[in-house]
């Protein structure tokens, strides 16, 4: 394993970096403040868009969100009881789910849910659902497990539960799973009850800071040790393992040393600067371009230093076996979404091209955000799609300062 990872404070900002092997594998920064996304407000709304089915709400005076009134299903009002319309003025308990970007508003809905580990519980459509990325014998276990303990009949009838791909690591032993779903969906309901005697642009629930929900989801098991040197971080993260001693985290370690600051001995800068940049070297010489545009992003390989051998190839497949390994790797380092093309080097035979495609689609399975190898176009490229989650890495930082030397 021998992983880090490293929670500072740079550019203002919160920045958490897990490192394997020395190695930048995940980079994320969030404003000291605290950001909106997933935190739950009673709004205000100001503008009802009938044509395009949808409206213009605020979560505090001249903080404007969208909400899509598509397959809305009975919203909390505190003003009034629902009638199937949604009013301007109305108040509306609403929860933000993408952040604001360039010109574009946060979003909300008006269906909340609370994540935990193991499952999501929701005010949406009732019931039980699974991840896609459980297997079908994880799914039956599962199930079974939990309508052996009534889950389903319990909690499943008034709100919405969904299995976490994190529930996986579980054993025969499912009680983190029924425990959390009994604690998320208590905590749910009170939700609701606060939406009745709280007023307007009341914040019901916030969410959890960016670097314990890395710490809780993602990366479990990839690290350690936690390492940061600041107090009240390190009291936070402290206080959560001893909240949740189910998720097994590792030590948290408080850096002291005046002499070498954190970010100085993990050559935080350089390692920023480098997955911000436009090429990205490869050990066998060769490299890639990675192009993002406003539509998509593009992702070019070549062979550059790499001397070809007799067999040109053979030569081919590995520096494309190798670039869909760095590939893989970059997409989740620079939280790369949306459509993603990739241009690898031509390669005649078709063998070759059938076991670029298994590696490949079995390297992105890995990735814990849903990614999809889609096809190769006629033109030899290759589609990827990779749902959003938060911004690309270049948004999260001021990209002509960190190429600064």
């Amino acid at each position: 394993m021998n992983g880090k990872y490293i929670i500072i404070k740079y550019q203002s900002k919160i920045v958490s970096l897990l490192f394997q092997e020395n190695r930048l594998i995940h980079a994320n920064a969030e404003e000291e403040k605290g950001n909106l996304l997933g935190n739950i407000y009673i709004a205000k709304v100001k503008r009802v868009l009938k044509n395009i089915h949808a409206a213009f709400v605020e979560i505090e005076p001249g903080s404007p969100c969208f909400l899509s009134l598509d397959g809305i299903r009975e919203p909390l009002l505190s003003n009034r009881p629902y009638d199937g319309r949604i009013l301007p003025e109305d108040e509306i308990a609403v929860q933000v789910y993408k952040e604001a970007s360039k010109t574009k508003t946060p979003t909300v809905s008006s269906s909340l849910s609370l994540d935990g580990k193991y499952c999501v519980i929701s005010t949406g459509k009732p019931g039980v659902a699974f991840s896609s990325k459980l297997s079908e014998k994880v799914k039956r276990r599962i199930k079974t497990a939990i309508e052996q303990e009534d889950i389903p009949e319990k909690y499943g009838r008034g709100c919405g539960i969904v299995i976490r791909t994190n529930a996986n690591c579980l054993t025969e032993d499912i009680s983190p799973l029924t425990e959390e779903i009994r604690r998320l969906s208590e905590e749910l309901q009170q939700i609701k009850e606060k939406v009745k005697c709280r007023t307007c642009y009341s914040l019901l629930s916030e969410n959890l800071p960016a670097y314990l929900t890395g710490l809780r989801d993602e990366y479990g098991g990839q690290y350690e040790e936690i390492v940061t040197d600041e107090p009240e971080i390190y009291e936070r993260i402290v206080n959560y393992r001893m909240e949740n001693p189910g998720f097994c985290l590792p030590d948290v370690r408080l850096y002291q040393d005046d002499r070498l600051q954190l970010y100085k001995l993990y050559s935080v800068r350089t390692r920023l600067r480098e997955a911000l940049s436009k090429k990205v070297w490869m050990k066998s010489g060769g490299y890639l371009i990675i192009e993002p545009t406003e539509a998509l992003t593009v992702i070019d390989v070549n062979s550059g230093k790499m001397i070809a051998g007799k067999d040109m190839e053979k030569t081919y497949l590995n520096i494309n076996l190798e670039a869909a390994e760095e590939i893989a790797r970059q997409l989740s380092l620079r939280n790369i979404s949306g459509i993603i093309i990739v241009d690898f080097i031509s390669m005649r035979p078709e063998e070759h091209n059938q076991k670029l495609m298994s590696v490949f689609g079995n390297l992105l399975k890995r990735d814990p955000v849903r990614t999809k190898l889609i096809d190769i176009t006629p033109l030899g490229l290759v589609e990827i799609t990779r749902m959003k989650t938060s911004k690309p890495l270049w948004e999260q930082f001021d990209i002509r300062e960190q190429s600064e030397k």
